[in-house]
């Protein structure tokens, strides 16, 4: 009887060792076959969206890397790139000077791989709204004043990307028409309006312009607290300009929803805290971006030119 049993678990064994191996083989490609390049480019690309909805940017870029060699004139793995070099740098603090110096490295990479990306697509809109917003984070880390000779070309990336449809929302639902709605609302908003600029560098700020462009985000989304707090920035700066209290109540009023909003974003808790902040200030709206405070006045650009 125990041999007996003995036997029966040997062949026990066999069947389960057959089993594993079976399985092993119809899981996994043989050694002679392999996947397409289309097939590997969709593992990573997948991958890459996947790391951006969980905040994980870096890994977020590495797939992307993987994803162009399979694919290398994809525009919009580049743009998934671009959004990723941002977010990282979003998080530093521009009043460390390594932080600082780091943030400018990851805009200009961003700037590098936009710009790969339009050559890919030009006539796609993502990697224009990238150029335009690495240009802009640049400028506002520098100093807005610093980087004047760049402002009008980030107004027409800007204004190519809000008229072209874009293909891509992140996972958190950030929808890439959106934000060049509201980078454009900040733009007239920052950019000054005196006639100088106008006459050397072609560009001029118009809160009208802002407060509508804010609304086109708001419109297209109005759950995104990036965007309702611009929005309200822009009302209450507007209204500050031409003293109408109208306009002031009603971005008060976006600035107080902020903090009821749904977390999405990675940077959404430094908004929250800045809506506050606002709130407790709005003479603070005019010059406000979310590195710092920008001296957008026609006194400062005089000093800075003399």
């Amino acid at each position: 009887m125990v041999q007996r049993a003995r036997e029966i678990c040997s062949l026990l064994l066999v069947i389960l060792l057959f089993s594993a191996v079976s399985f092993s083989q119809s899981d996994h490609p043989s050694s002679g076959e392999s996947m397409s390049a289309e097939e590997e480019y969709k593992i990573y690309f997948h991958k890459a969206d996947y790391d951006i909805g969980k905040f994980n940017f870096k890994e977020s870029i590495k797939n992307c890397e993987e994803a162009l060699k399979y694919k290398p004139n994809d525009y919009l793995v580049r743009a998934m790139m671009c959004l990723g070099y941002y977010e990282i740098a979003e998080k530093l603090d521009i009043n460390k000077s390594a932080d600082k110096e780091r943030k400018i490295a990851l805009y200009n990479k961003m700037l590098q791989v936009a710009e790969e990306g339009i050559k890919c697509a030009p006539e796609m809109g993502e990697c224009y709204f990238m150029r335009g917003l690495a240009n802009a984070r640049i400028a506002t880390t520098k100093g807005i004043l610093s980087e004047l000779f760049t402002a009008k070309g980030i107004e027409n990336d800007w204004l190519i990307a809000v008229e072209r449809k874009s293909d891509y929302t992140t996972p958190n639902g950030e929808n890439l028409q959106a934000s060049s709605c509201v980078a454009l609302g900040v733009y007239y908003r920052l950019c000054p309006s005196f006639f100088l600029l106008r006459w050397m560098f072609g560009i001029s700020g118009d809160l009208d312009k802002a407060v509508t462009y804010c609304k086109k985000a708001y419109e297209l989304d109005s759950t995104r607290i990036e965007i309702v707090k611009e929005y309200g920035v822009a009302l209450i700066t507007r209204g500050l300009d031409r003293e109408n209290k109208e306009d002031i109540e009603r971005g008060k009023e976006y600035l107080r929803k902020v903090p009821t909003l749904p977390l999405r974003l990675d940077t959404d808790t430094v908004d929250i805290a800045h809506s506050k902040m606002l709130l407790n200030d709005i003479s603070l709206c005019p010059g406000y971006s979310r590195d710092e405070e920008q001296d957008i006045s026609e006194e400062s650009f005089d000093k800075k030119n003399k």
